[in-house]
């Protein structure tokens, strides 16, 4: 479905950057389905925890696969999505996805893969990753009621998520959208620094 997942490492010093030792390895979107994850399985040789930008299915699908593969790492989300994740997710992705047109593909997911696991850590405004704390997360409503951007100030590199895209924004024509509230978001992402690096849910990475 064309999602961007990205695999964020940590690295304590330039040592250990130049030996691929990181001190942490997170996941944010994990996309797809079991088959779509094989692909960048062989890339994660450790994962601390997964982050999503949001819950709409897209963004969550391979997750059952890989928490199967790392059970003991967290799973994070903002407070106001956290439904899209355990108990009550395939009826929210059914609701979602059948305005799309894409029914079937949820329905057929849910029974080859299984049921998405629930979040165990939930994320808002102005909070950063306990296990990265160099990632604070920005609240960017509007796409859905709990969508984040993840921004690391020294690095200037925003991972926006499906509010900011790189020729455009995100949909808000689902269940909690608002066109009003992105608007809101993307002024706020425009305050920045000039040249912040934005690494989207689809397509191409821009720049501020």
């Amino acid at each position: 479905m064309g999602t961007n997942t990205y695999i964020v490492s940590r690295y304590p010093s330039e040592s250990s950057k130049e030996m691929d030792t990181p001190d942490c390895v997170f996941v944010v979107d994990p996309g797809g389905d079991r088959k779509d994850a094989e692909q960048y399985r062989k890339l994660l040789k450790r994962c601390d925890a997964f982050v999503f930008t949001h819950g709409h299915f897209d963004h969550t699908g391979a997750l059952p696969f890989l928490h199967g593969l790392f059970p003991d790492a967290p799973i994070a989300i903002h407070e106001s999505d956290a439904s899209y994740l355990g108990e009550g997710a395939y009826e929210l992705d059914m609701e979602d996805f059948s305005a799309l047109g894409l029914s079937q593909y949820v329905k057929r997911f849910f029974e080859e893969e299984g049921q998405l696991p629930e979040a165990t850590l939930l994320l808002k405004e102005g909070d950063v990753l306990p296990f990265a704390p160099e990632w604070k997360v920005l609240h960017t409503p509007g796409h859905s009621p709990g969508s984040i951007c993840l921004y690391n100030e020294s690095m200037q590199t925003l991972i926006s998520g499906d509010t900011l895209f790189a020729s455009s924004f995100g949909r808000t024509d689902l269940r909690g959208g608002s066109y009003t509230q992105i608007m809101q978001s993307l002024a706020r992402l425009r305050k920045l620094p000039p040249g912040t690096k934005v690494l989207p849910g689809h397509g191409d990475y821009t720049y501020v």
